[in-house]
């Protein structure tokens, strides 16, 4: 009951005090100052909560992450990163995007999120060579690659199934989606290259068109003698398929000495002489006599081991 009736005092009282004040004009005039006072702390907290601590966001799209960083500490901002992403044209750590964007406003000493780039998008083709198909099919598509199943092929050292070459080669960078084309072993081939070094080219010529195998010979110079087998490719053992080619190697003879002219030497000197050229030597009359006549005559081209006939008197 107390408090109820001080209430009405205290109204009264405080309308008398504001008669009183505003019966001056020093107070109507302190009054007013006071209310022009609040309008202007009141338009000046309206002006800051919707102008006065915003700025606009710098520009740090497309700079290197370090210049980026640089820039918003230098304009006040903390930055943040989002997820990178690959990109075509953009280098490693360019900055692809920012939030807020360029030029929007933003709370003056905020946090400039930025996405970096990882740069173009490019996968190192693994080594698949060696394992099942299955495998290497997942192991490709593991690192976004397109896996194309090229023709199997025979191979001697991989068994049937196996990866025996990819293109583009292992360790090539690629882009996503690249396609691989895998080729596969059919296993051994049903055919294999017997030993043909040593023997004649006719015989060997022959045993191989037996088996229904292409012949490419190709003759050259050699100590072996004329027609001799001296090297083949593939190497014996190597499984082949009908039809294959096998290419030899054939040896033409030493190649051909040309006879020195040794008329009018002492004959053991033309002995010497031919001899050293890997010619064989007949003397007639006089051993020790000097040479007249030869055959063949000089500068003719004969195979090593030919008999020169001296005439010495």
């Amino acid at each position: 009951g107390v408090q109820t009736c001080a209430l009405p005092i205290l109204l009264e009282r405080l309308s008398v005090l504001r008669d009183q004040v505003m019966a001056t004009q020093y107070g109507r005039t302190a009054v007013i100052a006071a209310m022009v006072a609040l309008g202007l702390v009141a338009m000046l907290g309206v002006w800051w909560f919707t102008m006065g601590r915003y700025t606009e966001a710098p520009q740090l799209v497309a700079l290197p992450k370090a210049e980026a960083e640089a820039r918003a500490k230098q304009a006040g901002f903390t930055v943040a990163y989002g997820d990178p992403r690959y990109d075509e044209n953009a280098a490693k750590d360019m900055v692809l995007a920012q939030d807020p964007a360029p030029a929007s406003k933003i709370v003056k000493g905020d946090t400039i999120t930025l996405i970096l780039s990882l740069g173009p998008e490019r996968y190192r083709v693994p080594d698949v060579v060696g394992k099942t198909f299955d495998i290497a099919q997942a192991d490709l598509e593991k690192v976004n690659l397109v896996v194309e199943q090229g023709p199997a092929r025979f191979d001697d050292n991989y068994p049937k199934g196996v990866v025996v070459e990819v293109k583009p080669a292992p360790g090539t960078e690629v882009k996503a989606g690249t396609r691989i084309t895998v080729t596969v072993s059919k296993g051994r081939a049903p055919l294999s290259v017997p030993n043909l070094i040593g023997m004649d080219v006719n015989q060997a010529r022959a045993q191989l068109q037996t088996l229904g195998l292409e012949v490419v010979e190709q003759y050259k110079d050699s100590s072996k003698p004329k027609d001799q087998v001296i090297g083949q490719s593939p190497a014996d053992g190597t499984g082949v398929e009908k039809g294959a080619q096998v290419k030899l190697e054939v040896s033409k003879g030493p190649p051909e000495v040309v006879v020195p002219r040794v008329i009018d030497l002492p004959c053991p000197q033309a002995q010497q002489l031919l001899e050293a050229q890997n010619l064989a030597v007949s003397v007639q009359f006089n051993p020790n006599g000097t040479v007249r006549f030869q055959n063949p005559g000089e500068n003719t081209s004969v195979p090593p081991g030919t008999q020169v006939v001296l005439g010495c008197l």
